[in-house]
């Protein structure tokens, strides 16, 4: 038994009097005042008088009060008396008591265990031990619910009460002792801190909406409706919450029993005034909480926080079977969980390998070394070693590598692992070892890096790797270690046979050493050598060789150019030695039958003009074309004229000392080419030149003697667009160019002009009404210059006469002749002048 605190009241009359209905006794916490405001709050409506049928007394309600001491359970039961008043009218009593909810937190009680405390409750308060009663008992309301049938109707009204009101409709033929037992049975279906703010009433007679959930013959406005003849209702789609808390009940119940949920809610006691209803979904999930986020688990639906929470707090072992601990344990790994929860859980289950949760832990790692860039798998290493199974790890990754889509970063990032996680001097990864044997490419990745950890480290590695590797994919890597040793052509062949990657990772691993000329020769033999489907290949996994030094980018730019394809690395900071490298290597004899493609390979990268703005790139294209113009080959002509194309994108290189150094010796070198230099040139002008650069081509070619009409052609098979306003416009800067470079006079530069439009007029008619278009433009503008311009010189001191000059004025009187001439001695609007 529970003894309780509660304060009371009771109201009513006195007996054959015309008094109004007072209270006649009260105590505890509140004053005659307070309990009349509480039972006015919570009326219930006028009684009928009949002694009988769905609406006659006891009524009884379940109240809530709230003041600055915390919260109230309320409640009231309202039954006749058998006195009357003065008018004969029957007298109705109702005793009310109020209980402090903290009382309740912990020790829970029924509702009707509280209307039997209040049924005890006189005029001079409580009956000697009315307050003892009885503890909580989960199984008394379970039986009522089962053996009313009432779970679907008790389930749906406590889901609806998280929306709103709720009137139960149709229960007309239920005595108030079965609708109190229905109250409590949907009182015990939500969590017990919602009773603070649970009002409900097993009758009411008007619309009190302070009433929460009330048995009466028609709901109120705005309430849900429940129809007791309905068995199983279901809360409308639209009420969200409703819906979901109704499934979760049955769900829990199905998934465990109404005895156990019943239970539990009453353990979850803290008061929720004010508190968002939601939060009673949140409860009654918390229940079932391990099943639940297991099975979002395996829908994928999980997030790391509520497995973490599950794992973290123990209530995973609510669960029977340990393989469904692995699996939340694994779930963790792979979203990314915290490892220090992961150890933890994972001592505690004892987990072996393999297992679900070892799985969960390589495949994090496999993730973070195949992302594009790698990421960081240290601490995934870290949670290995500290379970002892670092070794294990690193042979499941190494197990993974064959995989020949995966690329070199990946295989980088494992061998990267492998050498830090691993002592060579005491050779205590044994399975990883068994493993890296026949992983050829993984090998060279983990050897190529080993120069960043010091030679008796790099010693002891080689040493370990020499019972796993042949000596034929090892030899390579000891030769740039050892300065005498080589490689020959039969030797990288047999290296090469391990796999195209193992090419890249040696040439990867000489070029960071800085000792990429060292194989340079043989390798240029033996890619050349190659069918064009595998070079192509291989060529194609140097792309990410990064060279450190000039020397080792010019190997790098000669192996790919030695099999037609562009050079990459001209950009180099180290031209000097990019250059020396490059001579070097294509003036080898041994390597003469290649310089064809070298070439070949120089021309094509040409044709891309951007170069030819770049002084520094210019110089370099020029030292690799005197370099291959000393190799015998059929494009050697053809390197020339590209060069000389690169003028068409950048005109201003003529004057660059470098240029200007090469191109002599070039022209009488290839005297074909020096006489086509301008057709040369000028065809290949590219769309988007400016008009200065036009302009100063225009300007040399005619210099040079090359005819208008020849130079019109030339232009007209290159990319810039020949039309009237930009040819006349070249044309003009080609006119002051002559005058400042080749220090012609005005009247030259403006003869030569003269004949260049002239010819491109009378060429083409679409052309010559464009030009006559562009002149027409200009004519005001450049003749309104002059003019203003002499008018300027002109002017006398006080601004108000003209003082011009006998040379001015015959000036002006040959231009004035010139314009009649032009205009047949016509007005401008076409008026013979008298």
């Amino acid at each position: 038994m529970i003894g309780l605190s509660a304060g009371w009241a009771v109201r009513g009359k006195t007996p054959g009097s015309y008094d109004d209905y007072g209270i006649l006794g009260s105590g505890g916490g509140f004053g005659p005042d307070d309990y009349t405001a509480i039972l006015d709050r919570y009326t219930l409506g006028n009684p009928p008088p009949e002694r009988s049928g769905p609406e006659a007394l006891p009524w009884i309600s379940l109240t809530e009060v709230v003041d600055d001491r915390g919260s109230y359970l309320g409640v009231a039961i309202h039954d006749w008396t058998d006195d009357t008043d003065a008018a004969g009218r029957p007298i109705v009593r109702t005793r009310y008591g109020c209980f402090p909810y903290d009382q309740f937190v912990r020790t829970p009680v029924s509702y009707a265990s509280l209307v039997r405390a209040v049924s005890g409750l006189g005029s001079d308060g409580f009956a000697p031990n009315a307050l003892d009663v009885p503890a909580y008992a989960p199984e008394d309301i379970v039986r009522d619910i089962e053996d009313g049938n009432w779970l679907g109707r008790a389930a749906t009204v406590a889901a609806l009460l998280l929306e709103g009101p709720v009137t139960i409709t149709g229960a007309d033929d239920l005595d108030h002792t079965v609708r109190l037992r229905f109250l409590d049975a949907v009182a015990a279906l939500l969590p017990f801190g919602w009773r603070p703010g649970f009002t409900a009433a097993t009758w009411l007679r008007g619309g009190n909406s302070t009433i929460r959930l009330t048995f009466a013959y028609q709901p109120r406005p705005g309430d849900f409706e429940l129809d007791w003849r309905v068995a199983e209702p279901q809360p409308p789609a639209d009420a969200r919450l409703a819906v979901a808390y109704a499934h979760e009940l049955r769900r829990s119940v199905a998934h465990r029993s109404l005895l156990e949920v019943v239970a539990y809610l009453s353990t979850r006691g803290d008061s929720m005034v004010n508190v968002d209803p939601s939060r009673a979904y949140e409860m009654l999930v918390d229940l079932d909480r391990p099943a639940l986020v297991l099975d979002r688990v395996r829908r994928n639906e999980a997030d790391a926080s509520e497995v973490a929470a599950l794992l973290e707090s123990g209530r995973y072992k609510e669960l029977p079977r340990k393989s469904d601990h692995e699996l939340l344990l694994a779930a963790l790994i792979r979203l990314g969980g915290g490892l220090h929860s992961v150890e933890n859980v994972w001592r505690e289950l004892g987990v072996g390998v393999p297992s679900e949760p070892w799985r969960a832990i390589v495949d994090q790692v496999l993730r973070r070394v195949r992302n594009a860039p790698p990421e960081d798998a240290t601490p995934y290493l870290r949670l290995a070693e500290a379970l002892g199974h670092t070794d294990q790890l690193l042979a499941e990754l190494v197990g993974t590598s064959r995989d020949p889509r995966l690329g070199l970063a990946p295989i980088q990032a494992t061998a990267n692992l492998i050498e830090r996680w691993t002592d060579p001097f005491s050779a205590d990864r044994p399975a990883t070892l068994r493993a890296l044997r026949g992983q050829s490419a993984l090998i060279c990745a983990l050897v190529g890096d080993l120069d960043r950890g010091g030679v008796q480290r790099e010693d002891a590695w080689l040493d370990l790797l020499a019972g796993v590797a042949p000596d034929s994919l090892l030899h390579p890597f000891h030769a740039l270690r050892v300065p005498d040793m080589t490689v020959t052509l039969g030797e990288i062949a047999a290296f090469a046979r391990h796999g195209a990657d193992c090419v890249a990772l040696l040439v990867a691993s000489a070029a960071r050493r800085g000792r990429l000329d060292r194989l340079a020769a043989v390798l240029i033999r033996w890619v050349t050598g190659l069918p064009a489907s595998e070079r192509a290949d291989w060529l194609d996994r140097l792309h990410d060789v990064r060279p450190v030094q000039g020397a080792d980018a010019a190997v790098l730019d000669v192996l790919r150019m030695s099999a037609g394809r562009a050079p990459v690395h001209l950009e180099t900071p180290d031209r000097h030695a990019y250059t020396a490298t490059f001579r070097q290597l294509v003036t080898d004899e041994s390597l003469h039958r290649f310089g064809g493609h070298v070439q070949y390979a120089l021309v094509e990268h040409l044709k891309d003009q951007k170069w030819a703005r770049d002084p520094d790139q210019v110089g370099m294209v020029i030292a690799l074309t005197e370099a291959l113009c000393e190799v015998e080959g059929q494009n050697r002509a053809a390197m020339v004229e590209a060069v000389l194309r690169g003028r068409a994108a950048n005109p201003d290189m003529v004057d660059w000392p470098v240029y200007r150094r090469w191109w002599p010796d070039a022209a009488a070198r290839f005297p074909g080419v020096a006489a086509d230099e301008y057709r040369t040139v000028l065809c290949a002008v590219p769309y988007d030149s400016s008009l200065h650069g036009v302009g100063r081509l225009i300007a040399e070619a005619t210099a040079r003697g090359i005819a208008p009409m020849t130079l019109l052609r030339h232009l007209d098979g290159s990319a810039w667009p020949l039309t009237g306003p930009a040819l006349l416009a070249a044309v003009l800067e080609a006119r002051m160019f002559a005058v400042h470079r080749f220090d012609d006079t005005l009247g030259q530069a403006d003869e030569a002009a003269r004949r260049l439009i002239k010819t491109a007029h009378d060429a083409s008619p679409s052309l010559g009404y464009e030009l006559r278009d562009a002149v027409d433009a200009r004519l005001l503008s450049e003749l309104g210059l002059h003019l203003n311009l002499a008018e300027a010189t002109s002017l006398t001191a006080d601004q108000e006469d003209l003082d011009l000059t006998d040379r001015a004025r015959r000036t002006l009187e040959a231009i004035e002749a010139k314009i009649r001439s032009l205009q047949g001695r016509r007005g401008l609007l076409g008026r013979r002048k008298n």
